[in-house]
């Protein structure tokens, strides 16, 4: 049986349905001004290019108070998580998104129902608030599918990603984060200060990791047939290797020892070490 929540408001209220799975299938409730990981233009592109069809599905809200962690893993699609300083709870709104070319519309419209995942909200490490979520498909040209998820939070904590064929954003985020995509762009940004585990892996794409002063790590850079750009204005750096070089950074970043790890093919990585290190565009070139 397929449960169809229009909004979780209480943090109980989820715990008491988690012992009985519920798989959220729902047509789309709130599609008129929603936000989703893709932009507009982004969602038009892919339908006239593509011919992909897409269901924004109702946003999920959560009543969650204090720092929220969030877990992903899923079979493909866009992710996009963001502190909102001042927001009491959090939000998620998910897109169902499948692409079997224009002669093929009405079987990719079909091939939505096909579609399934599963949100949760229980305790996880530290004790705090973790938002678990997965992604399933039955269709059998599941790389012609995927799911997006937009997540907005007041406090925004850990993150621990992976997914295929899509680019995961995260903004603000205060503890440890690991990420594994495909054919994606991965961007980290956050004015906090980072002291923690760091891993972001991505295959023909670039990643984007701008930072808060105070920030530390191990740095072990590489991107294979792309550049290393590093900037540290607010940070020393105070061991390096012989290894580095165009495609390689390797070096200590401020007296910590935390992994600073990433890794892509035919892609740029950017990092920096910098005040007001969320302050970009869409697009970031230094």
């Amino acid at each position: 049986m397929r449960r169809i929540p229009s909004a979780l408001s209480s943090v109980g209220m989820i715990r008491q349905l988690v012992p009985t799975p519920i798989w959220i299938l729902p047509a789309c409730l709130l599609a008129v001004g929603c936000s989703t990981p893709t932009s507009s233009v982004e969602r038009m592109s892919n339908a006239l290019v593509r011919g992909e069809m897409a269901e924004d599905d109702a946003r999920v809200m959560v009543d969650v108070r204090g720092v929220l962690d969030v877990v992903i893993e899923s079979f493909a699609g866009n992710v996009r998580i963001e502190e909102v300083p001042g927001m009491e709870g959090a939000t998620i709104e998910p897109v169902r998104r499948a692409y079997l070319g224009h002669s093929r519309r009405d079987e990719g419209e079909q091939a939505l129902e096909d579609i399934e995942y599963r949100i949760e909200l229980r305790k996880g490490e530290l004790d705090r608030e973790t938002v678990f979520i997965t992604t399933s498909t039955a269709h059998p040209e599941d790389h012609l599918q995927g799911v997006d998820f937009f997540i907005r939070t007041g406090q925004l904590g850990g993150i621990d990603i992976s997914t295929t064929r899509g680019h995961v954003w995260v903004k603000n985020n205060s503890g440890p984060v690991d990420i594994e995509t495909t054919y994606g762009d991965v961007r980290v940004v956050t004015d906090h200060p980072m002291n923690d585990s760091i891993v972001l892996v991505t295959k023909d794409a670039s990643i984007d990791y701008r930072v808060g002063p105070g920030s530390t790590g191990l740095y072990d850079l590489r991107s294979v047939g792309g550049r290393v750009y590093q900037r540290f204005t607010e940070a020393p750096i105070t061991a390096t290797s012989e290894e580095n070089g165009p495609s390689i950074f390797v070096g200590e970043v401020g007296d910590g020892e935390n992994p600073v790890i990433l890794r892509t093919t035919y892609g740029d990585i950017r990092v920096a070490v910098v005040d007001e290190p969320t302050e970009v565009g869409p697009v970031i070139v230094e």
